[in-house]
């Protein structure tokens, strides 16, 4: 497993998404900072696909993902052996830009569990991963395009602010030195982008670049005429930084879009909620597991991403996610060969698993509904379920409620 945070993300980006292009499928798993918003948004019994689906969005839109698990997995070269390159991600909505600042509700017995499980608080708050949505993408394009040409509306310490602006202003008064450097201890936590961008509105008399190699804003003193060539001559490489800036604010976003636009397979654990998956994957694993499966598909951890070998971290996305690809490739294989005798089993081509699961194909599994999935791909099966059930409690004296449900 490799850990990515914010500091890391720039890093491991291109590691990710070669991992991506070359894979045969993508496990997903998430860690949410609730479950349920209120009791209205509650699972019954009696939802149908729609009425679930849009229980789950409504709360979705409230929680946000604090933690996310991919798990890549590639066929080798070797004989019915794939490679599984598991990522985990702390993730934390953007925010500080223009209107975009993410509220979101979170759930004390959530809370519990992830720190029962021991979650890093810490890593989250401070070194989740950014992310947006489009909307909240199309925001920051234009606050970033009014502040490039007008100044800001922004939401920072003010007073911070005119400390630093207060700073600049003293030196181009009582200094003779040309250039001043801003280093980060000395920008008060604003962000550089808006730094730069209001320096640059209030000084007609310098030129500020910002110097990514010393983490840095550079202060130059020019002339209206020397800053309007330089202004001129510097529009691409502003747009390129403004671009940056965006990038930095999508973080996450570019990976969905990259699985998106290389159209992997993506399992979530989701697919095995009937049950326990830690059950399921430690049964698979197990060698009885492997004697009841004839040729099975073997995974190893790939060089560098070892830190589930042989280890149970359950919870942690990363995990979560590996044993969620693991459970679908074995389930695959079975289902391939359900009905094929046991002289005939050969080890095959991930391609060969795909044509066996078409009928699962955009179905996610649904439990405690009138359902068993919704199908996003086109119209939900019929129901065969009851449409109503009889329920009588075993201790007379005791009532049901039909919010239990």
């Amino acid at each position: 497993m490799v850990e990515v945070v914010k500091s890391t993300f720039a890093e491991q980006y291109p590691l990710i998404i070669e991992a991506i292009k070359d894979c045969d499928f993508i496990a997903l798993d998430t860690e949410f900072t609730g479950l349920s918003v209120d009791s209205e948004m509650k699972p019954s019994l009696f939802d149908d696909g729609a009425l679930r689906y849009q229980k789950l969005r409504e709360t979705a839109s409230k929680i946000t993902m604090c933690q996310l698990g991919l798990s890549i997995f590639s066929k080798t070269s070797k004989d019915n052996q794939y490679e599984a390159k598991t990522f985990n991600f702390y993730l934390y909505p953007c925010s500080g830009y223009g209107p975009v600042d993410s509220r979101f509700v979170c759930q004390a017995s959530s809370l519990k569990f992830l720190c029962r499980y021991d979650f890093d608080f810490n890593k989250f708050i401070y070194e989740g991963v950014s992310y947006v949505n489009e909307v909240e993408e199309k925001q920051i394009r234009d606050h970033i395009d009014v502040a490039s040409r007008i100044g800001l509306e922004r939401d920072i310490d003010e007073n911070a602010l005119q400390k630093i602006c207060s700073i600049v202003a003293n030196w181009i008064v009582n200094s003779e030195e040309e250039v001043k450097k801003l280093q980060k201890e000395d920008m008060e936590k604003i962000p550089t982008f808006l730094l730069n961008c209001e320096l640059r509105t209030r000084f007609p008399n310098i030129r500020t670049t910002v110097n990514k190699i010393e983490k840095c804003i550079e202060i130059k003193k020019v002339s209206a005429e020397e800053r309007l060539d330089l202004e001129t001559t510097e529009v691409e490489d502003e747009k390129l930084y403004q671009q940056n800036t965006i990038e930095k604010c999508l973080g996450f976003a570019r990976i969905f879009r990259i699985m998106k636009q290389y159209k992997k397979g993506l399992e979530s654990t989701e697919l095995l909620q009937f049950t326990s998956l830690g059950q399921v994957y430690t049964d698979l694993e197990s060698d009885v597991g492997r004697d009841l499966v004839i040729h099975p598909p073997t995974v190893v951890h790939a060089e560098g991403f070892d830190r589930y070998h042989n280890k149970m971290v359950v919870h942690e996305a990363g995990f979560d996610a590996y044993m969620c690809g693991f459970v679908f490739l074995r389930i695959a294989h079975i289902l391939t060969f359900k009905d094929t005798p046991s002289t005939d089993v050969i080890p095959c081509m991930f391609r060969r698993y795909l044509q066996s699961l078409d009928d699962y194909v955009n179905k996610i599994n649904v439990i405690r509904a009138s359902v068993n999935n919704i199908n996003i791909g086109g119209n939900d099966d019929v129901s065969t379920r009851p449409e109503l059930l009889y329920v009588r409690s075993s201790m007379l004296k005791y009532k049901l409620n039909i919010d239990q449900f």
